[in-house]
């Protein structure tokens, strides 16, 4: 069924909640495992993670950069990792803003097919660092949390066009101080360098 999106204007502290493994591939989990698959036709994202729509499973489902069909993940656990990237990040929990973080460049995940199968991969370039921001999402970590600096932190903002039928254009603004004090209040800073899942 599809599900809504969980977002950081609630109070309630559940996107921060680490998630729980499953122990089989079980009826709850092939429900969260629908959830995802329903409510992912209704977003524009990379993935979505089970908190996001109020599971505390440990499972997400994502979509390559390659133009795969969307992929649900059980258990997932990044084993390896190497490099640093500094690039974008953005996410539905924390809707409308954006920012640059600090991901590996290669990781290895292990983890469970939708099926229950084990196995093993290697990701690397921007593949990895969807992965490792949903599997952030399943240890109770938002993308704000690893921003080197607030200032970082930006909006789209579309640029009224002078021309008929011209497609809009966007640019970056930084928050405006109400929005960066909201951000501020809802962060749990980790340092950038710390690529700890």
């Amino acid at each position: 069924m599809q599900q809504g999106i969980w977002t950081i204007a609630s109070r309630n502290d559940f996107l921060r909640q680490r998630t729980i493994k499953a122990k089989s591939v079980t009826q709850e989990v092939l429900t969260v495992s629908q959830d995802l698959m329903d409510t992912w036709d209704t977003v524009s994202a990379y993935g979505i993670a089970g908190p996001q729509i109020g599971a505390r499973l440990r499972i997400f489902i994502w979509k390559s950069t390659k133009g795969q069909d969307p992929e649900i993940i059980i258990n997932p656990k990044i084993i390896r990792a190497r490099g640093e990237v500094k690039d974008y990040d953005g996410c539905l929990s924390v809707p409308g803003i954006y920012g640059p973080t600090r991901r590996a460049e290669y990781i290895e995940l292990s983890g469970w097919t939708q099926t229950g199968q084990p196995f093993r991969r290697g990701f690397e370039g921007f593949d990895a660092r969807i992965i490792q921001h949903e599997v952030d999402h399943l240890e109770g970590v938002l993308f704000i949390d690893r921003i080197d600096s607030l200032d970082e932190l930006y909006v789209m903002e579309e640029i009224p066009s002078t021309k008929k039928n011209e497609e809009p254009t966007y640019e970056e603004r930084p928050l405006n101080p109400e929005l960066q004090e909201f951000i501020r209040s809802r962060r749990r800073p980790i340092p950038g360098h710390a690529l700890l899942w």
